[in-house]
């Protein structure tokens, strides 16, 4: 940690409010990249500590941080196993209590989305009284639904005859919810609303930007292959996670 903070200033950039203009395409996007993997380590460390004294007193505690920031291409995973603990007090305590999903049909569907808004509010104020995190936690919602929705559009079964199709229309979604994880963690937790737009008009600013962005989505489409691979490796050797 202390070594990516020395070599790696997008920390002291994004609180030095600057000119988000005078940085390239993939500098905004390396900053952007790199900002949530410093949240990701910041929180690790802790969690792990304390585990690790859980441990030494006889106590199993859940394992936070079940996998890497950069190994977490389904939105709803990545919550499942960010802050795993917290997630799991949040089910039984606010989701479940709430209807959770029980609900069949569409509006079993909207009763969750609803849900999830609730509990993500709760969330935000559980952190703190801040409006960008209330924007973050509202996102997180607004980001899950493409997830939800594309689960009842193209469910597996239906994929069966066509794995290689299948996984390849997964990959396209999941660089979507990258883009979308990275951008909700950076308005609760580094640039804010304003920042992340500046940023965003910095890509797109012109062809340069726009060349960037899409050999950013060829890289994270081959990114997403191995995540594919990794849990496929898993299930062959009989590890069955949901994160």
């Amino acid at each position: 940690m202390e070594v990516v903070l020395h070599f790696d200033y997008c920390v002291a950039i994004s609180k030095a409010d600057p000119n988000w203009s005078d940085y390239t395409p993939l500098q905004l996007a390396l900053m952007s990249y790199f900002n949530l993997h410093i949240l990701w380590l910041k929180l690790l460390i802790p969690w792990r500590l304390f585990r690790l004294w859980a441990l030494i007193d006889g106590i199993d505690a859940p394992e936070n941080m079940v996998r890497c920031v950069s190994n977490n291409p389904s939105t709803m995973a990545f919550w499942r196993g960010w802050h795993r603990s917290f997630n799991k007090w949040l089910i039984r305590y606010l989701y479940i209590p709430l209807g959770g999903s029980a609900v069949r049909g569409r509006w079993g569907q909207v009763r969750a989305v609803i849900n999830y808004l609730a509990v993500f509010t709760f969330v935000a104020l559980w952190h703190d009284i801040n409006l960008n995190l209330l924007i973050w936690g509202w996102l997180i919602v607004f980001f899950m639904l493409p997830e939800i929705i594309a689960t009842r559009v193209f469910p597996r079964r239906k994929w069966e005859d066509h794995p290689t199709a299948y996984r390849c229309l997964c990959a396209v979604g999941a660089i979507g919810n990258l883009m979308m994880m990275m951008a909700a963690n950076m308005v609760g937790f580094a640039v804010g609303t304003d920042g992340l737009k500046q940023i965003i008009a910095g890509v797109f600013a012109g062809w340069e930007g726009i060349t960037f962005f899409v050999a950013a989505c060829g890289a994270l489409f081959i990114g997403v292959q191995i995540m594919f691979e990794i849990r496929e490796e898993e299930m062959r050797n009989g590890i069955y996670l949901k994160c």
